[in-house]
């Protein structure tokens, strides 16, 4: 059964019709279905077993609403995200920061601090200057920084400009 059918000509998410849900809270809204995305992390979690318990990181920009993030929480979904409001989210939502990849452009050495000290499980790094300032962070805090390095290999696709990241003209190839 799909979370969202037809039934009788009107649209239900699991056994509610989305008329009673517009008439109770007006429009526009937006309805998710708890059941499904329940199924995805674990169809997820289920085609990825053999590799042991790996971190499945919901994208927080993608959808920062709290009730899907402590939904995925629940799941033991981890986040991945690109901003300390988003740090805050996330563990508002009940998600451990071990279980949080900080990535993105743009970091500040505020937010970085903040997630250092959380304990998040790593920081995905896009420059040398912004590894310089996660380590000499870290290193006043007496602390490691665990880290991954995004890596620009100056590889034009062919494809869109807009989502072409590899290329050395890519809005990613900034910094050091």
């Amino acid at each position: 059964m799909s979370a969202f059918e037809l039934r009788g000509g009107v649209l239900h998410c699991e056994d509610v019709p989305l008329p009673d849900i517009a008439a109770a809270v007006g429009t526009p809204v937006y309805v998710y279905s708890t059941a499904a995305m329940r199924s995805n992390v674990r169809a997820l979690r289920d085609a990825m077993s053999e590799l042991g318990d790996p971190l499945i990181a919901y994208a927080v920009k993608a959808n920062p609403n709290a009730a899907v993030l402590a939904t995925l929480a629940g799941e033991g979904a981890g986040a991945d995200i690109v901003s300390g409001g988003e740090l805050l989210r996330a563990r508002a939502a009940g998600i451990p920061a071990d279980k949080i990849v900080f990535a993105g452009v743009g970091k500040t050495r505020d937010e970085m601090h903040v997630a250092l000290q959380a304990g998040i499980c790593q920081f995905n790094l896009e420059s040398g200057d912004e590894a310089e300032t996660l380590s000499e962070d870290a290193a006043s805090m007496g602390r490691e920084a665990p880290v991954g390095f995004r890596v620009n290999p100056d590889v034009e696709p062919g494809t869109h400009a807009k989502i072409s990241t590899g290329a050395a003209t890519s809005k990613f190839a900034r910094g050091r």
